[in-house]
Parts: C-alpha cells; structure tokens; sequence
C-alpha cells in the first residue's frame, strides 16, 4: 500500500467521524431551539394562570397592546380592502336576518335597528380595544333561542321584558368581572382539537341549512306549475293564486321564475367566487393581477349577481328590508333608554336578583361561543404572530354586552363564521410553489382597521338607505 493509498484510507473514517459529529451537533442544535420554542411558548401560554387576580388581564395587556401601532399599519395592503368590502356582506346579512326573527320573537321589542345599531357600535368600540382585534362579534342563533325563551316567560308572569334584561345585564357584568379576576378562561385549553373542529362544523353546517332551507322557501312560495298562469290549465277554469301556494309577500303573487332566477343567482354566487378564488394559482394574466382577482373574488361574484338581479326587472326576487334611519324598531312601545325600576309597572325586587339565573345561562352561552371561536382563529397553522387576548376579549364582549339592555340592544359574542372568514381574507399565500403543491400560509395581515371598517359600513347601511 502507496502512502497515497495509507492516506485516503485514514481520512475516510475521519471524514465519516467529522460528518457525524456534525449531525450530531445539528441535531442538538435543533432539539436546543425546539426547546426555547416550547419554553417560549410556555411563558406567553395566554391560558396559563399566574396565580394573581386579574393576573391574565394584564398579560393580555402586556402582549398585545405594545402593537397598536403596527395594527394600524398593516392595514396598507389590496387584501385588506377585499376583505373589508367581503366581510361586510358577511356581517350585513346575518345582522338584518336575525334582526328579522328577534323582532318576530319579541313582537317589535328589538329587530333589525337594535341588532344593526349594536353590531356597529360594539363591533367599533371592540375592534379598537380587543386583544384580538380579528374576531368579528355579531349575534347568534342560541341567544336569540334565548331571547324567545325570556320573552315568553316576561309575558306568562307579567313582567316588562327589556327591563329583566336591564337586570340580566348587571349581573352579567358582576359575573365576568369574577371570572376575568379567577383567570377563568384557563377552562379553554380542556377544549380538544376535535371539539374545536365540530364546533366549527356545526356552525357552518347551520349556516349551510339557512342557505338551502331559503331556497326552498321560495320554491315553496313561488312553485313550478305545469300551465302558467295557472288560471289557463285546460278543464279548470280560475284557481286562487292563494289556495295553490302561500306566498310570504302578501303584495306579490306566485311568479315561477322567481324559483328559478333565485337558484341561478344563488349557485352563480358561489361558482363566480369559487373560480376566481382558484384564478389566483393559475398560469393567466400577471402574478399581481392574479392576486388581485382572487382577493376581490368574493366581492366581484356578489357585485355581479347583484347587478344581474337589478338588470331583470321583470322577474321579482325578494330583497332584505333594510330599515331606514335610526329608530327603534316599535317607537310606540319603547324608546331609547330603559329604566332599571320599570317604564309602565314597577320591576319586582325579588326578580331584580333571580335575574342572575338567566345572567348565567347567557354568561355560558357568551363564554363558550367566544372563547372557542377565539381558541380557532389563534390556532399555530393559522401563522397569526401578534398573540391572542383570551381574558380582555371576554370582558370586553360581555360588559359591552352587559350595558347594551340598557338602551333595548342584544347582546353580541364573537362570530365563529364571520371570524374565520375574516382570518381567512386576510391571510396572504405563498407566491411560488412547485407542480402539484399547496400555496402555503406567508403571513396574515393583523390588524384592527379592517374589523373596525366593516363596523362602521353596517352602521351607515341605515344611513345610506334614508334617514326617517
């Protein structure tokens, strides 16, 4: 053997010690910052207790305050606007629909004004102040559940319904103030993954019913006749428009193709949004104006069906009743401001405290809404770097809330719908990616203009409508 030879043959080994000694290093290098990740993770755990009174407040304080200034920067981005414009069809609606039923619920006690007037105000006052400002707050179908159930009993024992909820409202108050001092909002990291999910699921669910149960309400009210008008069937002479199909426009008759021209526009909707959501990943047209498409994508699907329903005139589709100014729903039964002793008839004293019984069971409903929807918009693939604020938000929804019966206006909890739509408008994919795979999350723009925006936009729907 050369000493060429003796050589190469010493340095193989050598080289294979060095290269594990390297991996070796490498892998506790990793293991090194995975643990200062988890340690650092442990230390701002928004859910870990401290053991102090209101000592959870504060953190949140702590971590999302120092912020304010880069929330109001990061809102200089197209995406930011696409999402304003989206979220406020997405706030709008559910606001006058369920303001719709309130008022059907509680006979005109509140409707669409109160619902819209206390989605603005607190939406705009919460987005300003909310530790995390992403969350859009907005009514639901369990407190208005609620709502019917505390109507009926006022009305079986004779009490003044926006008075006991005066009194619901302060102790609502009393109880959060306890619960924020206890860090009770810890009881959320017992909430798995799969319960997060199904939460999730079941709300989306209900609004995927709403969707299709409309549909066939006007299927219902304008049905498919084999002859049209129905008065030229051969052998039966005139029918009675009303005795075919009871229609819920007492002013409008049964009209076939407004059946269909709802199911068009319903289903153009969604694929319009749907393909130009996916234009952005295609090879058409310039990165940026891929980008933007997609980003105003939902925007554009609901401004052209809309521009399509205004262009037939001929076939009637119903429209949402958006009130005009900004009056209370029945201004000859309430005003604006509700005394605590009672507007016709004393408020019992004994009520005034069993009044805590229907606080707590409105506390719940709040708590685990809110919380939960919190819980999914701040999970770690949702790449969200500014971090949560689990005991501010709870206080903040519910003392707005608590002081919302006072002027005759719901109570509001963080939309789990609504929220994460909002995250998901504002998340801002990868640019390249190889054949075959997934965009990637880069960042979400976090910020409290947007929120605030669509705040102030469902305000001004009254405005814009006409003022009484």
């Amino acid at each position: 053997m050369t000493a060429v030879e003796t050589a190469v043959y010493q340095k193989v080994p050598t080289d294979e010690a060095e290269a594990q000694m390297l991996a070796s290093a490498d892998l506790d290098g990793m293991k090194k910052e995975n643990e200062e990740e988890r340690r650092e993770e442990v230390e701002d755990d928004p859910l870990k207790r401290t053991g102090i009174p209101f000592g959870g407040l504060l953190k949140d304080i702590k971590r999302r305050y120092p912020q304010y200034l880069s929330d109001l920067r990061d809102v200089l981005h197209t995406q930011c606007l696409a999402a304003v414009v989206f979220i406020y069809f997405a706030a709008l609606s559910p606001a006058i629909t369920f303001g719709g039923l309130l008022g059907e619920k509680t006979k005109g006690m509140m409707g669409v004004s109160e619902l819209i007037i206390a989605t603005s105000a607190l939406g705009v006052l919460f987005s300003l102040l909310a530790g995390q400002p992403m969350l859009i707050i907005g009514f639901s179908g369990p407190l208005l559940v609620f709502e019917e159930a505390f109507y009926k009993f006022c009305q079986d024992h004779e009490f003044e319904y926006l008075t006991g909820r005066v009194w619901i409202g302060f102790w609502l108050m009393i109880i959060v103030f306890v619960m924020v001092a206890a860090e009770g909002s810890f009881l959320v990291r017992y909430i798995s993954p799969f319960t997060q999910e199904i939460f999730a699921f079941l709300i989306s669910l209900i609004f995927i019913y709403e969707t299709f149960y409309k549909l066939f309400k006007v299927f219902y009210d304008h049905p498919l006749l084999k002859y049209y008008p129905p008065d030229t069937e051969p052998g039966l002479g005139y029918i009675n428009l009303s005795e075919v199909a009871k229609t819920t426009e007492s002013s409008v008759g049964m009209q076939p193709n407004t059946a269909l021209l709802s199911m068009v526009l319903m289903l153009g909707t969604f694929f319009i949004a749907f393909f130009l959501r996916k234009f952005r990943n295609s090879r058409f047209l310039g990165g940026k104006a891929r980008r933007i498409i997609g980003d105003f994508g939902i925007p554009i699907s609901i401004l052209l069906t809309v521009f399509i329903d205004y262009a037939i005139t001929d076939t009637y589709t119903q429209k949402l009743n958006v009130p005009t100014g900004f009056s209370v729903t029945s201004p000859l039964k309430r005003g604006w401001f509700i005394h605590p002793l009672g507007d016709k008839q004393p408020f019992p004293i004994w009520m005034m405290f069993a009044s805590a019984i229907p606080a707590l069971l409105v506390f719940i409903l709040i708590f685990m809404e809110s919380q939960i929807t919190a819980l999914i918009v701040s999970k770690k693939e949702r790449r969200l770097a500014k971090g949560s604020g689990f005991h501010l938000d709870l206080l903040l929804i519910v003392t707005l809330g608590g002081l919302c019966p006072l002027f005759g206006l719901p109570w509001l909890t963080a939309a789990t719908v609504r929220s994460v739509t909002h995250v998901n408008a504002l998340t801002v994919m990868s640019k390249a990616t190889a054949p075959g795979e997934k965009p990637k999350i880069r960042e979400v723009k976090e910020q409290r203009v947007t929120a605030m925006m669509v705040a102030v936009l469902v305000g001004t729907t009254a405005v814009v409508a006409g003022v009484n």
